[in-house]
C-alpha cells in the first residue's frame, strides 16, 4: 500500500464528499464547514499529531494570518476574546478564519511552494490565465511577492486599477469552479490580496490603523492559589475538623466550577466557618481527582451538591441505598497539601528572564519572558504585544527547545 500522510486523508476526503453532495465551494476547502466532517478536519489535532507540517504550511501565511490561527486552533481562543485583541468584530473574525483555513487547504492541494509553473495549467484550463496584459498566472506570483497593485501594473504595462479588475472577477469564478484546483487557487488568490492597500505596498490604510490600534494590550493573571483554597468565616475554629470528597461530573471543569463556589459561599455555610480545597493541574484538572470541603457537620458540607457541576458527595451505603456515612479525611492529612501547593505554585521559585505560561486570566495559555514585578511580555511576530500583570501561582516554567517569541509555547519547534 502507499503510505499517506493524515492531513493527506482529512483533505481529500473532505473535498470528496462536499464536491458529491454539490455543496457550496466554500465548503469544499474549508471543510470544517461540512457539517458530516467535522471529526475528520480539526485543526487543534492536527497541531497534536503532526504540528511541523502544519508550522510548514502556517509558514507560507502572512504573519496576521499565522497569528490568528494559532490563538484560534492552538490556544483555543474564543472568537469574542481574538475580537478585542484584533480590533475586529466577531464576524469579521469568522470570515478571515474561514479565509485562513481555504489558504492552508489551498496549499494542501497544490503544495506548500506555489509557483507560476503550479498555477499556469490551472488557470488556462479555466479559460482565465490569457489577458491583455499577459498571463494572468505571472501577475498574481509578482503581486504574492511584491505585495503591490502598482509594481505589477508598471511591470506588465497596465494601469493599476486594471489588475484588481482581473483579480476580483478571476478569485469568484475560481472559488465557483467545480474543479478541486481551480478552487484551490481561488482560495489561495483571496488570501493574498484580503485586506490589501488599492495604492500602495502591503496592507489597506485601515488594517494597518487597526494593528496599530492594538499594538499592546494589558491583561491580569489572578493568582490560582487562591482560587485552589477557598475559605469563609472563623476558620480557625476547623482546625481538627475532618474534611469531606465531593466529586465533579465528568462534563464540568472545575476552573469554571471554582468562581461559583467562591460566589455562594455564604449560602453553602450560613453563620458557619468553612472551606474548599480544589488543587488543579496545568491542563486545569483535579490534582487529588475530588474537592475537598469541611464545615461544621457533613449536612452543612452537603449542599455544595447543590453547585452545578459537583455531582456527588463521597459515602457509604447499605444494601436498599440509605446513606449510613460520609467519607471524611483528617485534617491532617489535608493541612500539609495546602501548604505544599502554596509553595509549589509561588511565583518567587521562578526567575526574571526565564521563558513562562500564563495559567490563569484571559491571557491564559500565552507564553512570553518574565520582568520584575511579576510583568510578563508577550511578544508577537507582527510587533503586537500582551502586557500580563501575574500574581502567585499564575505561571509556569516553559521547557523544551523554545524561541523566546513564540507566543504560542513549544509546538512545532522540534
Amino acid at each position: 500500500m502507499t503510505p499517506f500522510s493524515y492531513l493527506d486523508h482529512v483533505s481529500n476526503a473532505a473535498s470528496v464528499s462536499a464536491f458529491r453532495e454539490d455543496t457550496d465551494v466554500e465548503s469544499l476547502m474549508s471543510a470544517e464547514t461540512v457539517t458530516e466532517n467535522e471529526s475528520l478536519i480539526d485543526f487543534a489535532t492536527f497541531a497534536r499529531e503532526n504540528p511541523k507540517r502544519l508550522m510548514q504550511l502556517l509558514s507560507g501565511l502572512r504573519i496576521e494570518f499565522r497569528e490568528l490561527f494559532i490563538e484560534y486552533y492552538i490556544l483555543g481562543k474564543s472568537q469574542s476574546f481574538l475580537a478585542k485583541t484584533h480590533a475586529m468584530i466577531q464576524t469579521r473574525i469568522w470570515q478571515t478564519l474561514r479565509i485562513i483555513e481555504q489558504a492552508i487547504g489551498a496549499r494542501i492541494v497544490l503544495g506548500n511552494t506555489i509557483t507560476t509553473k503550479t498555477l499556469q495549467p490551472i488557470l488556462q484550463s479555466a479559460g482565465l490565465d490569457a489577458t491583455p496584459y499577459g498571463s494572468l498566472a505571472v501577475m498574481i506570483q509578482m503581486y504574492a511577492r511584491n505585495q503591490s497593485y502598482s509594481w505589477v501594473a508598471d511591470r506588465v504595462g497596465a494601469p493599476t486599477p486594471a489588475i484588481r479588475k482581473l483579480f476580483r472577477p478571476a478569485i469568484k469564478t475560481l472559488l465557483a469552479s467545480k474543479d478541486l484546483k481551480q478552487a484551490a487557487v481561488g482560495c489561495y488568490l483571496r488570501a493574498v490580496t484580503h485586506q490589501a492597500s488599492l495604492t500602495s505596498n502591503g496592507l489597506s490604510e485601515r488594517c494597518l490603523a487597526r494593528l496599530k490600534y492594538i499594538r499592546e494590550m494589558h491583561f491580569d493573571a489572578p493568582s490560582l492559589n487562591d482560587s485552589a483554597l477557598i475559605s469563609y468565616g472563623a476558620v480557625e475554629k476547623l482546625q481538627n475538623v475532618p474534611w469531606n470528597m465531593f466529586e465533579v461530573s465528568s462534563d464540568h471543569r472545575v476552573l469554571k466550577i471554582l468562581p461559583t463556589i467562591s460566589k455562594s459561599v455564604k449560602q453553602l455555610f450560613g453563620k458557619q466557618p468553612g472551606q474548599v480545597f480544589a488543587p488543579v493541574d496545568q491542563n486545569g484538572d483535579l490534582k487529588l481527582g475530588y474537592i475537598l470541603a469541611r464545615t461544621v457537620g457533613p449536612i452543612s458540607a452537603r449542599r455544595l451538591t447543590t453547585i452545578r457541576g459537583v455531582s456527588e458527595m463521597s459515602a457509604r451505603y447499605d444494601g436498599d441505598g440509605v446513606l449510613t456515612s460520609v467519607v471524611e479525611v483528617p485534617a491532617t492529612e489535608v493541612l500539609p497539601l495546602i501548604a505544599a501547593h502554596s509553595t509549589q505554585n509561588a511565583r518567587n521559585n521562578l526567575r526574571i528572564g526565564e521563558y513562562v505560561c500564563v495559567l490563569s486570566g484571559e491571557a491564559k495559555g500565552y507564553c512570553g519572558v518574565l520582568k520584575q514585578g511579576g510583568v510578563v511580555q508577550i511578544e508577537f511576530p507582527s510587533q503586537r504585544r500582551f502586557i500580563v500583570y501575574a500574581e502567585n501561582g499564575s505561571l509556569r516554567r516553559i521547557g523544551g527547545r523554545a524561541a523566546r517569541n513564540n507566543f504560542w509555547g513549544v509546538i512545532g519547534l522540534e
